[in-house]
């Protein structure tokens, strides 16, 4: 089984997959796993060029990031069943093989998440949303031609503010169950 939690910035993505990781005894990766994951062969690759020297590569187009990234995650999801959460969770958007959640909630709410969890202000927070949302659905847009918050996308759509992310994981399971 996989699972996407896919979501806004400070909707509880890592929270609820870290949950439900525990809960249903899958291991759980993120964004900064998978990016680890490329870097690493790069340089196993590469072992001469440097961090900067691989963005280079992504900037100037010679390295296709997406590609890059959606092709990590296959490898990874055929080594066993997977929670994908966050930013790299769209990637399996597409993917019918895999339970699809969507996370939202209000600003207010995910801008006071965002801030105690990264000891920012609301200010920082609300920035930092505004770009991450900017950044997800252009990419949504870009790799499946597709808005990032239509409820068709997903088997399941949860406001994380109605409740704790506990309560969210159990919710999930639930549908799962029903699948």
């Amino acid at each position: 089984m996989h699972i996407a939690v896919c979501g806004e910035l400070g909707a509880g993505c890592t929270e609820v997959g870290q949950i439900l990781s525990e809960k249903l005894s899958l291991r759980c990766i993120d964004s900064a796993t998978v990016v680890r994951g490329i870097v690493t062969n790069f340089r196993g690759v590469h072992p001469n060029e440097s961090f900067k020297e691989f963005e280079r590569h992504v900037q100037s187009g010679e390295v296709d990031l997406d590609k890059m990234i959606y092709n990590k995650i296959d490898e990874i999801l055929e080594q066993g069943d997977t929670i994908v959460e966050g930013r790299t969770a769209f990637m399996l958007l597409d993917n019918k093989d895999v339970f699809r959640v969507l996370l939202v909630s209000p600003q207010k709410s995910r801008a006071g998440h965002i801030a105690k969890r990264r000891d920012i202000t609301i200010e920082e927070a609300i920035e930092s949303i505004r770009v991450s949302d900017t950044e997800r659905r252009h990419m949504v847009e870009r790799l499946f031609r597709k808005e990032w918050l239509d409820p068709h996308n997903y088997d399941l759509v949860i406001s994380t503010s109605l409740m704790s992310y506990e309560e969210v994981a159990d919710l999930i399971l639930k549908a799962i169950q029903r699948k």
